[in-house]
Protein backbone atom coordinates (compact mmCIF):
# COMPACT_ATOMS: atom_id res chain seq x y z
CA UNK A 1 0.00 0.00 0.00
CA UNK A 2 1.23 3.53 -0.86
CA UNK A 3 4.29 2.21 -2.62
CA UNK A 4 5.12 -0.55 -5.28
CA UNK A 5 7.76 -3.35 -4.87
CA UNK A 6 10.47 -2.85 -7.40
CA UNK A 7 11.54 -6.71 -7.06
CA UNK A 8 14.44 -8.40 -5.93
CA UNK A 9 18.12 -7.75 -6.63
CA UNK A 10 19.05 -9.71 -10.04
CA UNK A 11 22.37 -11.61 -10.14
CA UNK A 12 24.47 -12.62 -13.20
CA UNK A 13 24.97 -16.43 -13.99
CA UNK A 14 27.66 -18.15 -13.78
CA UNK A 15 28.86 -16.25 -10.63
CA UNK A 16 29.78 -19.55 -9.18
CA UNK A 17 31.96 -20.96 -12.16
CA UNK A 18 33.54 -18.29 -13.46
CA UNK A 19 34.13 -14.94 -12.36
CA UNK A 20 31.44 -12.39 -13.98
CA UNK A 21 32.74 -8.99 -15.16
CA UNK A 22 32.07 -5.95 -12.80
CA UNK A 23 28.25 -4.35 -13.37
CA UNK A 24 28.59 -1.50 -15.12
CA UNK A 25 28.66 1.51 -12.95
CA UNK A 26 25.70 3.45 -12.00
CA UNK A 27 25.21 7.14 -12.26
CA UNK A 28 26.11 9.00 -8.94
CA UNK A 29 22.33 10.43 -9.03
CA UNK A 30 23.19 12.84 -6.10
CA UNK A 31 25.90 14.41 -7.91
CA UNK A 32 23.78 14.45 -11.15
CA UNK A 33 20.90 16.44 -9.29
CA UNK A 34 23.35 18.67 -7.00
CA UNK A 35 24.54 19.61 -10.83
CA UNK A 36 21.40 20.80 -11.95
CA UNK A 37 20.36 24.65 -13.03
CA UNK A 38 18.69 24.29 -9.72
CA UNK A 39 20.71 22.30 -7.59
CA UNK A 40 18.51 19.52 -5.58
CA UNK A 41 18.97 16.01 -3.60
CA UNK A 42 16.99 13.02 -3.17
CA UNK A 43 15.13 13.03 0.36
CA UNK A 44 16.41 9.25 1.34
CA UNK A 45 19.89 10.30 1.34
CA UNK A 46 19.40 13.38 2.60
CA UNK A 47 17.39 11.08 5.72
CA UNK A 48 20.21 9.08 5.92
CA UNK A 49 23.02 12.10 6.97
CA UNK A 50 24.09 12.79 10.66
CA UNK A 51 22.01 15.86 10.65
CA UNK A 52 19.07 14.83 9.56
CA UNK A 53 16.92 13.65 12.76
CA UNK A 54 17.98 16.99 14.80
CA UNK A 55 17.43 19.41 11.86
CA UNK A 56 13.81 17.77 11.76
CA UNK A 57 13.26 17.48 15.67
CA UNK A 58 14.03 21.15 16.31
CA UNK A 59 12.86 23.69 17.42
CA UNK A 60 9.83 21.41 19.12
CA UNK A 61 7.70 25.00 19.20
CA UNK A 62 7.26 24.62 15.20
CA UNK A 63 6.63 20.55 15.32
CA UNK A 64 3.31 20.75 14.30
CA UNK A 65 3.69 23.77 12.05
CA UNK A 66 6.10 21.51 10.25
CA UNK A 67 4.44 17.92 10.47
CA UNK A 68 0.89 19.95 9.30
CA UNK A 69 2.39 21.13 6.17
CA UNK A 70 4.79 17.81 5.23
CA UNK A 71 0.98 16.06 5.92
CA UNK A 72 -1.22 18.18 4.07
CA UNK A 73 1.90 18.70 0.76
CA UNK A 74 2.03 14.70 0.11
CA UNK A 75 -2.03 14.75 0.67
CA UNK A 76 -4.29 15.21 -2.38
CA UNK A 77 -5.22 18.35 -1.00
CA UNK A 78 -1.83 20.15 -1.95
CA UNK A 79 -2.79 21.43 -5.56
CA UNK A 80 0.76 21.34 -6.31
CA UNK A 81 0.69 17.35 -6.66
CA UNK A 82 0.34 16.07 -10.17
CA UNK A 83 2.19 12.98 -10.31
CA UNK A 84 2.72 11.28 -13.17
CA UNK A 85 4.94 8.27 -14.90
CA UNK A 86 8.78 9.59 -14.95
CA UNK A 87 10.66 8.61 -17.94
CA UNK A 88 14.18 7.71 -16.06
CA UNK A 89 15.90 7.24 -13.20
CA UNK A 90 18.06 10.76 -13.98
CA UNK A 91 18.47 14.31 -12.88
CA UNK A 92 16.61 15.62 -14.88
CA UNK A 93 13.07 13.53 -14.40
CA UNK A 94 13.56 13.16 -11.07
CA UNK A 95 13.80 17.32 -10.77
CA UNK A 96 10.22 16.73 -11.90
CA UNK A 97 9.24 15.86 -8.41
CA UNK A 98 8.29 18.40 -5.50
CA UNK A 99 10.45 19.48 -2.97
CA UNK A 100 9.01 17.06 -0.19
CA UNK A 101 10.98 14.09 -2.40
CA UNK A 102 13.89 15.92 -4.22
CA UNK A 103 15.01 18.89 -2.12
CA UNK A 104 16.79 22.07 -2.87
CA UNK A 105 20.10 21.00 -2.15
CA UNK A 106 21.51 23.53 0.71
CA UNK A 107 17.99 22.86 2.56
CA UNK A 108 16.53 20.60 5.48
CA UNK A 109 13.55 18.99 5.47
CA UNK A 110 11.54 22.02 7.28
CA UNK A 111 13.47 24.58 5.06
CA UNK A 112 11.83 22.76 2.25
CA UNK A 113 8.37 22.34 3.51
CA UNK A 114 8.08 25.52 4.80
CA UNK A 115 8.96 27.16 1.01
CA UNK A 116 6.23 24.73 -0.83
CA UNK A 117 3.75 26.02 2.23
CA UNK A 118 4.91 29.83 2.21
CA UNK A 119 1.66 30.36 -0.62
CA UNK A 120 -0.69 28.11 1.45
CA UNK A 121 -3.56 29.63 3.74
CA UNK A 122 -2.84 28.01 7.26
CA UNK A 123 -6.90 28.53 8.23
CA UNK A 124 -7.64 26.98 5.06
CA UNK A 125 -4.96 24.01 4.95
CA UNK A 126 -5.86 22.96 8.40
CA UNK A 127 -10.08 23.08 7.52
CA UNK A 128 -8.54 20.72 4.41
CA UNK A 129 -6.86 18.46 6.44
CA UNK A 130 -9.32 18.14 9.58
CA UNK A 131 -11.16 15.89 7.26
CA UNK A 132 -8.42 12.84 7.34
CA UNK A 133 -6.19 14.04 10.64
CA UNK A 134 -7.47 16.18 12.87
CA UNK A 135 -5.47 18.95 15.19
CA UNK A 136 -5.85 16.34 18.36
CA UNK A 137 -4.68 13.17 16.44
CA UNK A 138 -1.86 15.60 14.73
CA UNK A 139 -1.09 16.58 18.35
CA UNK A 140 -0.63 12.82 18.52
CA UNK A 141 2.26 12.76 16.65
CA UNK A 142 3.74 15.83 18.04
CA UNK A 143 3.94 14.77 21.33
CA UNK A 144 5.49 11.28 20.44
CA UNK A 145 8.13 13.20 17.97
CA UNK A 146 8.70 15.83 20.17
CA UNK A 147 9.39 13.20 22.58
CA UNK A 148 11.37 10.63 20.91
CA UNK A 149 12.80 12.52 18.33
CA UNK A 150 12.86 11.10 14.67
CA UNK A 151 16.13 9.19 14.75
CA UNK A 152 14.24 5.68 14.61
CA UNK A 153 12.28 5.96 11.62
CA UNK A 154 15.14 7.64 10.02
CA UNK A 155 17.26 4.76 10.46
CA UNK A 156 15.24 3.14 7.97
CA UNK A 157 16.43 5.43 4.88
CA UNK A 158 20.41 4.58 6.38
CA UNK A 159 19.64 1.34 5.42
CA UNK A 160 18.01 1.52 2.99
CA UNK A 161 21.01 3.61 1.14
CA UNK A 162 23.68 1.48 2.58
CA UNK A 163 25.52 -0.29 0.14
CA UNK A 164 26.68 -3.01 2.16
CA UNK A 165 23.32 -3.83 3.34
CA UNK A 166 22.32 -3.67 -0.46
CA UNK A 167 24.95 -6.90 -0.63
CA UNK A 168 23.37 -8.15 1.85
CA UNK A 169 20.00 -8.38 -0.08
CA UNK A 170 21.29 -10.51 -3.09
CA UNK A 171 20.34 -13.71 -1.16
CA UNK A 172 17.30 -13.13 -1.98
CA UNK A 173 18.04 -12.63 -5.84
CA UNK A 174 15.40 -13.80 -8.46
CA UNK A 175 12.64 -13.91 -5.86
CA UNK A 176 9.37 -12.81 -5.91
CA UNK A 177 6.29 -12.01 -3.82
CA UNK A 178 4.53 -15.27 -4.31
CA UNK A 179 1.56 -14.87 -2.31
CA UNK A 180 -1.58 -12.70 -3.33
CA UNK A 181 -1.29 -8.72 -3.38
CA UNK A 182 -2.90 -5.64 -4.60
CA UNK A 183 -1.14 -2.38 -4.91
CA UNK A 184 -3.34 0.55 -3.73
CA UNK A 185 -1.94 3.91 -3.83
CA UNK A 186 -3.22 7.74 -4.02
CA UNK A 187 -3.77 9.25 -7.65
CA UNK A 188 -1.91 12.12 -6.15
CA UNK A 189 0.43 10.25 -4.61
CA UNK A 190 4.14 10.49 -6.54
CA UNK A 191 4.96 7.50 -4.24
CA UNK A 192 3.86 5.74 -6.85
CA UNK A 193 6.31 6.71 -9.33
CA UNK A 194 9.16 8.29 -7.59
CA UNK A 195 11.26 4.98 -9.06
CA UNK A 196 10.34 4.84 -12.84
CA UNK A 197 8.67 1.72 -14.10
CA UNK A 198 8.68 0.34 -10.18
CA UNK A 199 4.62 0.39 -10.61
CA UNK A 200 4.73 -1.11 -14.28
CA UNK A 201 7.01 -3.82 -13.55
CA UNK A 202 5.03 -5.34 -10.51
CA UNK A 203 3.69 -8.23 -12.56
CA UNK A 204 7.30 -9.44 -12.93
CA UNK A 205 8.22 -9.15 -9.47
CA UNK A 206 4.51 -10.43 -7.93
CA UNK A 207 3.71 -13.91 -9.02
CA UNK A 208 -0.24 -13.16 -7.99
CA UNK A 209 -0.77 -9.69 -8.42
CA UNK A 210 -4.56 -8.79 -8.40
CA UNK A 211 -4.28 -5.53 -9.61
CA UNK A 212 -3.18 -1.99 -9.19
CA UNK A 213 -5.47 0.71 -7.83
CA UNK A 214 -4.85 4.09 -7.90
CA UNK A 215 -7.62 6.06 -5.38
CA UNK A 216 -9.11 9.35 -5.89
CA UNK A 217 -9.05 11.96 -3.79
CA UNK A 218 -6.30 11.05 -2.27
CA UNK A 219 -2.42 11.48 -2.16
CA UNK A 220 0.50 9.78 0.27
CA UNK A 221 -1.88 8.93 3.22
CA UNK A 222 -4.49 6.69 0.99
CA UNK A 223 -5.80 5.29 4.63
CA UNK A 224 -6.34 8.30 6.52
CA UNK A 225 -7.78 9.96 3.27
CA UNK A 226 -10.06 7.68 1.93
CA UNK A 227 -10.69 5.08 4.63
CA UNK A 228 -14.09 4.13 3.15
CA UNK A 229 -12.88 3.03 -0.33
CA UNK A 230 -9.07 1.32 1.22
CA UNK A 231 -11.79 -0.86 3.50
CA UNK A 232 -14.02 -1.47 -0.13
CA UNK A 233 -10.74 -2.56 -2.03
CA UNK A 234 -9.33 -4.80 0.52
CA UNK A 235 -12.33 -6.22 1.51
CA UNK A 236 -13.32 -6.98 -2.27
CA UNK A 237 -10.04 -8.27 -2.38
CA UNK A 238 -10.18 -10.74 0.45
CA UNK A 239 -14.02 -11.46 -0.69
CA UNK A 240 -11.87 -12.57 -3.87
CA UNK A 241 -9.65 -14.75 -2.60
CA UNK A 242 -12.37 -16.58 -0.56
CA UNK A 243 -14.08 -17.14 -3.43
CA UNK A 244 -10.32 -18.80 -5.51
CA UNK A 245 -10.32 -15.82 -7.25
Amino acid sequence: MSHPFKGSPTLPFNTISSPSPAPPQKPDIQADLAALPEPRKHYKWYYSTSPAAEEMDHPQSELHSFLRGYFHLKSADWTGNSPHPLKSWSAPELAKIPYYYVMPLHLTMREAVSLSMASESPSSVSSLSSRWLTDSDLAVYVDEFGRNGFQGGLNWYRVATDPKTGKDLELFAGRKIDVPCLLICGKKDWGTYQEPGAVEGMAESCSQLKGRELVEGAGHWVQQEQPEKVIELVSKFLGDLKDGN
